[in-house]
């Protein structure tokens, strides 16, 4: 059986957030959606889209395009969107570090230092100045 998502980043009923967006929509970047199912309403060449579902309840924007008319129109609103499945990263827990936490040889675990309390005396000895 071939899994015809194979390749993507998203699968339907993941969490994602937005990390790239056309100009005029990049408020939206750092956006939680939730993605619903494949959306085929663009030709191929535009790549694979998905119909998200933002998780706020803010409005964002979102162009939209109106038939007969070669330009999209910006609008602000909470409904269902197509996004491109590269401009999103799928939220998934993973034991593995993700891709950035290796590229900035970052360690994915940092122990934090030990904790010392601050003696009484130490307390009591502070003066306040005004």
């Amino acid at each position: 059986m071939v899994n015809r998502f194979s390749g993507l980043r998203c699968r339907p009923g993941d969490l994602a957030v937005i990390v790239q967006d056309e100009p005029e929509c990049r408020a939206n970047i750092g956006q939680i959606v939730r993605v619903l199912r494949e959306y085929t309403e663009f030709p191929d060449e535009m790549g694979f889209h998905w119909l998200v579902e933002p998780q706020s309840s803010q409005p964002s924007p979102v162009l939209v395009g109106i038939s007969g008319k070669t330009q999209s129109v910006l609008v602000y609103d909470n409904a269902n969107r197509a996004h491109y499945d590269g401009w999103l990263r799928p939220l998934h827990y993973t034991q593995s570090p993700d891709e950035m936490t290796l590229l900035t040889s970052v360690p994915s675990k940092t122990t934090a230092p030990e904790f010392t309390p601050v003696h009484e005396t130490q307390i009591l000895s502070c003066k306040l100045t005004a």
